[in-house]
């Protein structure tokens, strides 16, 4: 097994550059911690557990990361909030899982803004990648969700990510390196779970590589991404450029939004048109596409050719005007 932590957190931190990790006390993150203190770095720790006290267990593993605290004189952030309560209390209509990482998500970035750093390692691996592109895939989804995880994704670092889960509990095992076990990653009754131990570990069946294919096509996804990103780009920040030198003289009528020519739009490949609503999507929505359907895009692309003039379409955050012959948004 090869984890090259020293290399990995020369190329993202400076030597007295906080290092905040995102700890569950369960194998993943215990890997990475455990690895952290065998560096240079180990000074700059910092460990955040979050409770969201919805286990009898999560006491203990708190518990747990106090006491390696006290014993390799790292820096630990912890927080908890009842999330069950919370939930019925104030968001009836949202599930567990959403509320709690809500919760964890602000506590982080709480940590991030004390240490004033804007990067945070998580603990997600090949198989977490493999298993996310699974789930994605069964609920639809377009490219952003199928490629899912990579090395660095804004904040969020992920030095685990080529590696297999069975090659972490190996290492922790044989050097005898104490972690703990969330049992309701057992309950095939969660769909994920049961991707996790039912339906993925058959393809081992048909090819006993799958996971270092799969890896590839994901990163052949992401090739793909990055090509058609671009000619979004290029396509409207020309189209900007063009509409704004035509109608100077009426820029108060646009305001300083974004526009394009629907009959430019018109010439690109069905593809094409159909990654500009989802760009125009993912910028109007906190660099989010979750809520959009494929029937959402085909229905957008409707409303732009509809003989209708001076009409808006919206969903969610995206909003899209007609203006004779552009679209404003």
């Amino acid at each position: 097994m090869k984890l090259l932590i020293n290399n990995f957190l020369e190329k993202y931190y400076t030597e007295d550059e906080p290092i905040i990790l995102a700890c569950s006390t369960w194998p993943d993150s215990m890997f990475i911690l455990y690895e952290i203190l065998k560096t240079k770095y180990a000074k700059n720790l910092v460990a955040c557990y979050f409770n969201h006290k919805l286990r009898t267990e999560s006491d203990l593993e708190e518990a747990f990361i106090e006491e390696l605290w006290k014993k390799h004189n790292f820096k630990v952030e912890i927080a908890d909030a009842k999330i069950k309560e919370i939930r019925d209390t104030f968001y009836p209509s949202l599930g567990l899982e959403e509320v709690a990482r809500e919760k964890r998500y602000a506590f982080l970035n709480a940590v991030l803004n004390i240490y004033n750093t804007d990067k945070i390692i998580t603990w997600h691996h090949l198989d977490d990648k493999i298993e996310t592109f699974f789930f994605n895939l069964a609920r639809w989804t377009k490219l952003t969700g199928l490629i899912n995880m990579t090395e660095k994704s804004g904040a969020l670092l992920r030095p685990l990510i080529n590696l297999e889960k069975n090659e972490i509990l190996r290492y922790l095992d044989e050097n005898n390196l104490e972690y703990k076990i969330d049992k309701t990653n057992f309950d095939t009754d969660i769909t994920r779970n049961k991707l996790r131990h039912d339906i993925i570990p058959q393809f081992e069946k048909i090819n006993w590589n799958y996971k270092k294919n799969i890896s590839n096509l994901i990163s052949y996804f992401e090739e793909i991404k990055e090509f058609l990103d671009k000619e979004v780009k290029d396509f409207l920040d020309e189209q900007w450029i063009l509409i704004f030198n035509s109608w100077k003289y009426k820029i108060n009528t646009l305001s300083i939004n974004w526009y394009f020519y629907i009959d430019d739009f018109n010439k690109n490949s069905s593809l094409l048109q159909k990654e500009i609503i989802r760009h125009i999507y993912y910028i109007s929505n906190n660099k989010s596409t979750i809520g959009l359907s494929e029937a959402n895009i085909i229905e957008v692309i409707r409303f732009i050719n509809w003989k209708n003039n001076k009409t808006v379409k919206e969903i969610k955050d995206m909003k899209l005007e007609k203006n004779n012959k552009i679209i404003i948004f």
